[in-house]
């Protein structure tokens, strides 16, 4: 009877976790459309965003008179740290969409899975190991195919293609990071109070950097910006964060590459008319095939 209960407690924590991850998924894969729609930098589309996703999560955190202050210098720390990567790894995403399309940034972007496979058991002594060589190979194919998908080496040049691939490696890199950090972190601290800090962190540290940009935003950018803010980061973010108290980090990242970059393609069809081309196509089947390799081995080792 206790291994009969056991195994139910287990089935439903983790079930807990992937509807976490998934009703996070399409505010996560709207996301990209969002550097498309709005006509700012990078730097300042990922300033107002955590500012405007910190001041929602104040209010309902004084609403529901949760503590909101750490208590010690090494959290503060860990915060910092973690702001900062969310900060950088924004940056990259929103690059990457704005110099290529929708598709290539996404695309390149989930070849985060394959750094988690690699960093998890680096950041966790309970992840084993893994050989991920075909997994790795495809990816790689896959991203190759994606960055030359303009055809001769003057379009891929002239066109940024392989800078927007480029940018979103250096974008899926820094997600696998957050995702470990945030991993070890979510058990004892609620994904509102890790969201709030780690947006308040990366708006602070852009500060400096974002003097040389001009601050003349248009009311419609403003908007956008606002539901990029309060919809896609709160609501996305904490979902996400949410599921890591269930299920492991790669698995989350899994989940996430496979559903994600489907979702935005089709929004980016809807609302922007983008139609990724034959090789495009062929390199995000790739990397999506990595990402079952990988899943079935998580499945067969934990």
């Amino acid at each position: 009877m206790k291994t009969i209960l056991n195994k139910n407690f287990f089935s439903n924590f983790h079930r807990n976790g992937v509807i976490s991850i998934f009703l996070a998924v399409p505010f996560v894969a709207l996301t990209g459309l969002f550097g498309k729609w709005i006509t700012l930098p990078p730097i300042l589309i990922v300033q107002w965003r955590t500012i405007f996703a910190f001041i929602t999560i104040l209010i309902f955190l004084k609403i529901f008179r949760e503590k909101i202050f750490f208590k010690s210098f090494r959290e503060f720390l860990w915060f910092f740290i973690s702001g900062l990567i969310l900060g950088a790894h924004w940056i990259a995403f929103f690059r990457a969409i704005q110099v290529s399309t929708v598709a290539i940034g996404l695309l390149s972007y989930v070849s985060y899975p394959l750094f988690t496979s690699v960093l998890e058991p680096i950041f966790f002594s309970d992840s084993k190991k893994n050989n991920n060589f075909f997994p790795t190979f495809f990816v790689l194919f896959g991203l190759v195919l994606i960055g030359t998908s303009q055809g001769n080496l003057d379009k891929i040049i002239s066109g940024y293609f392989l800078e927007g691939v480029l940018w979103g490696i250096l974008a899926g890199f820094g997600f696998a990071v957050l995702t470990l950090l945030n991993r070890s972190h979510v058990c004892d601290k609620s994904p509102l109070l890790l969201t709030f800090w780690q947006n308040g962190f990366a708006a602070l540290i852009l500060i400096p950097f974002s003097f040389s940009e001009s601050y003349i935003v248009s009311q419609r950018d403003w908007i956008l910006l606002l539901v990029l803010g309060v919809v896609c980061t709160v609501g996305g973010h904490s979902l996400l964060i949410n599921g890591l108290r269930y299920i492991r980090a790669q698995l989350a990242s899994l989940l996430i590459a496979g559903l994600e970059p489907v979702l935005a393609i089709l929004f980016a069809f809807i609302f922007l008319g983008e139609i990724p081309n034959l090789r495009t196509i062929i390199g995000g089947v790739l990397i999506l095939f990595a990402t079952i390799i990988l899943t079935r081995k998580n499945h067969k080792e934990n």
